[in-house]
């Protein structure tokens, strides 16, 4: 029963791929302050160990942090290397969060985020071992794909808005859908569908069976709707609804995975008759960061993380 799990980050539209372009992004800042404003104690915060490998589980009580105060994230404010740091933490807090929900986590996968970028280097000993990561040119089209070590998992293809892994005999589409495709029903249906041709025509590919990550979409039950039409396969969507309480969110509901929290673009759909999705989790997006007084809650990108553990039929 692998355990995949997405998390976009705010990137530019910047050729260099570097941590810069993801350094405290307009809609990254407006995350923080939408959620700052909440008040409270709120984010649960799990232990961790820098010097262990991420996906170790790290024994100890979560703690309870409030917000950040607001303006906390601002262009400028923060040097690529502490923003850097920020993403790391993110990431052991997400491993510490799935073990936890879900199990270890065999698959992590970043959107607008290039692995391969000298920047990006030192993620490996964060999110893990980087199995490969791909660009269309710009920062904000970038995937860098992240494994534990264990299992088998091979890329079957890759694209502008997607990436396809095959792990642990699952076929997996982690997409982040380009705003010009995403609220036009026929260009979603190319979208889709172009890359289920594309899979079928490779050593391992075949139907896709998950898909997940960043969809843009319109409304609620669109991509289900847009991709069942588009494969001849039937999706379907396991978080129903908008009401959404992140796994590290103590007693705090979200209206949506976007930056102002009222959009539910972040799902994970899938394929009834190849596979079920025993179980979803979402994160949201911040983690911790020192204060003068104690830890305290930060947003680090302006889209929530999503985990999921997939069982075949």
């Amino acid at each position: 029963m692998p355990v995949f799990a997405y998390q976009s980050l705010n990137s530019g539209n910047h050729t260099d791929h570097g941590v810069h372009a993801s350094n405290s992004q307009g809609f990254t800042e407006k995350t923080h302050n939408n959620i700052a404003a909440g008040g409270g104690r709120w984010m649960l915060a799990m232990p961790v160990a820098d010097s262990a490998a991420p996906d170790i589980p790290i024994h100890g009580p979560a703690q309870l942090l409030p917000s950040a105060q607001k303006n906390y994230i601002q262009k400028g404010k923060h040097t690529d290397v502490s923003f850097r740091k920020m993403v790391e933490g993110k990431a052991r807090q997400t491993h510490q969060h799935l073990i936890r929900s879900l199990g270890q986590c065999s698959l992590m996968v970043y959107g607008e985020m290039d692995g391969n970028h000298s920047d990006w280097q030192s993620m490996q000993n964060h999110a893990g071992n980087l199995l490969g990561a791909f660009s269309s040119g710009k920062a904000c089209n970038s995937f860098s794909v992240h494994t534990n070590g264990s299992g088998s998992h091979q890329i079957l293809g890759q694209g502008m808005g997607w990436i396809a892994i095959k792990s642990d005999g699952i076929r997996a589409l982690f997409v982040h859908v380009p705003n010009s495709v995403a609220t036009q029903e026929a260009l979603t249906k190319k979208f889709y569908r172009d890359i289920q041709d594309s899979l079928l025509g490779v050593a391992g590919g075949g139907v896709i069976d998950v898909i997940m990550g960043d969809t843009n979409q319109p409304r609620l039950g669109y991509t289900q709707e847009v991709v069942s039409a588009a494969t001849g396969q039937n999706f379907s969507v396991f978080h129903q609804g908008k009401n959404i309480q992140p796994e590290d969110a103590h007693q705090r509901s979200f209206g949506g995975t976007n930056s102002n929290a009222s959009k539910k673009y972040d799902v994970a759909v899938y394929n009834t008759a190849t596979v079920t999705i025993e179980d979803l989790v979402y994160l949201s997006q911040c983690t911790e960061v020192a204060g003068e007084n104690g830890s305290l809650a930060a947003a680090v990108t302006d889209h929530m993380g999503i985990g999921i553990r997939v069982v075949k039929n």
